[in-house]
């Protein structure tokens, strides 16, 4: 692509001897307008995220605190053009004025940056390898230490498998050995897993030594893991249920990749189908295998102590979770990539069935428990947007769980703390939470857009815990280790919570002063399966915590949603499995439920202490509760009051898809109180390699164009309008009480407009979902439901390009 400034810019190419690399001072918002003003479009539209910047309410970054600088890098196609700008941005350093007009446009843009340098040791070590490697050695100083690298990718197979002959080439020089490799064309990633000596891995988190100099690599950083400590004490409690004579004959709606599971616990056996494909029974010691039996139990009981009826649908499990004898950690193999494992394993699934997967929903309550989410995409949230969007499935996914010590300004010690008012202790802890969001970010791959990222509800159905143990709250808010949004481009995340368990405040060492940290205590918690460590017994139950055990729950209520999908498209002949929008079908309805509630009024007193403005305020609440916790039976449920429709297609950029909402005729002449919900999610495609991730951008209008659809209701309680902008839900809740004159002809018009935020996807076909409830107070005394239901009637919509 030719800039016009005499140099010649690709930036979706990855060349690593022409890599030039932008450190913008702050916010890049500044940069991206001068350099639109200069007419640079190559550099504002590919370099520049444009859906991250031009937010004036918008001073923080994705991690809550202030950016000191953001970096950027665009690969040059040529050598020349490359020394060019490198010569310019000398010049310019060196404080010589610019000799012509082109030179003076490119001195404007040098004032926003603090450097410009070709990709070094500096910008290929991860800041965070130092720390890591450390940690890896405390307990052995010699052992072996396990990097990861994400290789430049390049343009062909021939030229990907010569950078890894070199890079093996370097390691066996070094007595390090590659553990596991994948390149994944389609989301533009070739990563490596290696093994080598701790003075190895040393020199490299020092930014010195042949491995931070190659060439091939992009970025040398921690493993990728999920590594969960095991209970560290027996499970005494048991519990027996029904077992059902044979699997249900039904194909799976739901897979779990997580743990390998007891398959024959009382609770599980006859219930869950396991298929190997990287981990096999023999590397997961029953005695181990704690979190894969917890998640499967969740998913198809619930918390044990809600006594629900159990689903009858088989629920699929794919392992990607070990342990080793001598461990005392359940955790992803430590000779594999995890990103790697779960391509294989919805690869082989696909591949099984033909290529078309008939199961939808993919739990995935695993995350990499050394990587919070900051500002960019990882390669594993990456792959779970391509792979939701190339087999329309949809992925739960856990937020987190954030274990930092969280400083208690306000009090002085342990004692003065708990002698506290319990409900004034409480908006304390929240409050401190939220200051210390900067270092609670949800964890990768939570922050993957086509993924329902899931958080973690201070709730579950245990009694009270003993004496002297520090109940945070007399509510059901997060739970004190529910990692928090927000997700890329500060799109929302999480999307919603669920129940996730009790946990205690305990005191914890902090050097600036009293800290406390939320800890999981056997008496607290939601109760789910259990291996026995001593084998033989296979009716044991526990209770456990967090943002895993969200995830699961909402996977339950996603299998709920689709056996009523199933019934709803099978009354018409058709079948649901088979629809192209099967998956942002699930996606909005799980949302579409969604309330902040109670909790959401605690908060929106609480946060931020001292800002008045609204809208800053409920983006911190969003970035806790995100769209809030659903209620299923409300959507999946009718009512004499209460009604909800759905609408699903496909659309292209350009297109604006028109539905008609029929208002109850009841409500003529009404000042009762009158609720809309509407709830729009689409699966979008992605461009790996550009900041421009998002590759369609889906909008809610009016006739106008614009957000207010109904004057007779106002917007509720929830996050702002904003959010739907930036990821790929929009969540709307209308409520109001005037008395309406006349209804509106035809119905609430409300439109579903797409846009292409690259011109890659010009002609890319978005899968969509649209969801509309009416409800009316229980004192208005008429069937809305079906009154609405006579007048809604198929129809060919209408499109429009614009």
């Amino acid at each position: 692509m030719t800039t016009g400034a005499g140099i010649s810019v690709d930036p979706a190419a990855t060349s690593p001897d022409r890599a030039l690399v932008f450190e913008v001072i702050g916010r890049v918002d500044g940069f991206a307008r001068a350099a639109r003003e200069a007419g640079f479009e190559w550099l504002s539209e590919d370099l520049v995220d444009p859906e991250a910047a031009g937010d004036e309410d918008d001073a923080a970054d994705d991690t809550g605190e202030e950016a000191s600088s953001s970096i950027l890098y665009v690969t040059m196609p040529s050598l020349e053009g490359l020394r060019r700008l490198l010569g310019w941005w000398k010049a310019f350093t060196d404080g010589k004025e610019p000799s012509d007009k082109l030179e003076k446009e490119w001195w404007k843009l040098f004032g926003y940056l603090a450097d410009v340098r070709v990709w070094s040791a500096k910008d290929r070590v991860d800041p965070s390898l130092a720390a890591y490697v450390e940690r890896m050695l405390e307990r052995d100083p010699q052992a072996l230490v396990r990097v990861e690298f994400d290789l430049w990718y390049l343009g062909t197979e021939a030229r990907r498998r010569r950078a890894v002959d070199e890079l093996q080439s370097v390691l066996s020089e070094l007595d390090a050995s590659v553990l596991d490799e994948v390149s994944i064309p389609e989301i533009h990633y070739h990563g490596v897993l290696a093994s080598m000596p701790a003075g190895i891995a040393r020199e490299a988190a020092g930014r010195t030594g042949p491995l931070a100099t190659a060439s091939m690599v992009m970025i040398v950083r921690p493993q990728s893991l999920f590594s969960i400590a095991l209970p560290e004490t027996a499970s005494t409690e048991r519990e027996n249920r029904a077992v059902p004579p044979t699997l249900d004959v039904r194909p799976p709606i739901a897979v779990l990749l997580d743990g390998y599971p007891v398959q024959s616990h009382e609770l599980l056996r006859n219930r869950i189908d396991i298929e190997e494909v990287d981990v096999t029974g023999d590397d997961a010691p029953v005695e181990m295998r704690f979190h894969g039996t917890a998640m499967a139990s969740l998913i198809l009981h619930g918390d044990l102590a809600a006594n629900e009826a159990p689903l009858e649908r088989v629920l699929k499990v794919v392992p990607i979770l070990a342990g080793a004898q001598d461990a005392d950690v359940e955790t992803t193999p430590t000779d594999k990539l995890p990103l790697a494992m779960v391509h294989r394993a919805v690869e082989a699934l696909a591949a099984r069935s033909n290529g078309t997967l008939d199961t939808v929903l993919f739990n995935h309550s695993v995350c990499d428990v050394s990587s919070p989410f900051v500002r960019r995409p990882t390669p594993w949230a990456k792959l779970l947007d391509h792979l939701s969007h190339r087999h329309r499935i949809l992925f739960i996914v856990s937020a987190g769980n954030v274990h930092a010590p969280i400083p208690m300004d306000a009090y002085e010690d342990f004692d003065e703390f708990l002698a506290h008012d319990p409900d004034e202790r409480g908006i304390a802890i929240l409050r401190a939470v939220e200051a210390a969001k900067g270092r609670r970010g949800i964890l990768s791959p939570a922050e993957a857009l086509n993924a329902v990222t899931v958080g973690a509800l201070h709730a579950d159905g245990a009694d009270d815990g003993p004496p002297r143990q520090v109940d945070p709250f007399g509510f059901a808010a997060n739970n004190l280790c529910s990692a928090i949004g927000l997700g890329f481009a500060r799109a929302l995340k999480p999307d919603l919570v669920m129940d996730g368990g009790r946990q205690v405040a305990a005191a914890v060492a902090h050097p600036g002063g009293f800290a406390i940290e939320g800890r999981q205590i056997a008496h607290l918690g939601q109760r789910a399966a259990a291996p026995d460590v001593d084998g033989g017994t296979t009716d044991y139950v526990r209770r456990s915590t967090g943002t895993s055990n969200a995830a699961a729950l909402a996977t339950r209520h996603g299998i709920r949603i689709a056996e009523a999908l199933e019934d709803v498209f099978a009354s018409s002949g058709e079948r649901w499995q088979n629809q192209a929008t099967r998956a942002v079908m699930l996606k909005a309805l799980l949302t579409h439920g969604c309330r902040w509630g109670s909790i959401g009024g605690v908060l929106d007193r609480a946060y931020p202490p001292a800002d008045p403005r609204r809208q800053r305020r409920r983006e911190t609440i969003a970035r806790f509760l995100g769209f809030g916790r659903p209620d299923i039976d409300s959507v999946i449920q009718g009512d004499a009051n209460r009604i909800t429709l759905l609408a699903d297609d496909q659309i292209r950029s350009g297109d604006l898809h028109e539905y008609r909402i029929p208002i109850p005729s009841a409500l003529l002449g009404s000042r009762e109180i009158r609720r809309i919900s509407l709830t729009l999610s689409w699966c979008t495609p992605i461009h790996p390699a550009n900041s421009t991730y998002r590759g369609v951008r889906l909008q809610l209008v009016n006739r106008e164009g614009k957000g207010q659809y109904w004057k007779a209701v106002d917007p509720f309680l929830q996050p702002h309008p904003n959010f739907g902008a930036k990821g790929t839900t929009i969540h709307r809740v209308f409520e109001g009480a005037r008395r309406i004159g006349a209804l509106p002809e035809g119905g609430v018009f409300v439109g579903v407009q797409a846009y292409r935020l690259h011109e890659e996807f010009e002609e890319a076909i978005v899968p969509y979902a649209l969801a509309v409830t009416i409800e009316v107070a229980q004192t208005l005394r008429a069937d809305i439901y079906t009154d609405v239901r006579q007048r809604v009637r198929p129809r060919v919509r209408q499109r429009e390009r614009v």
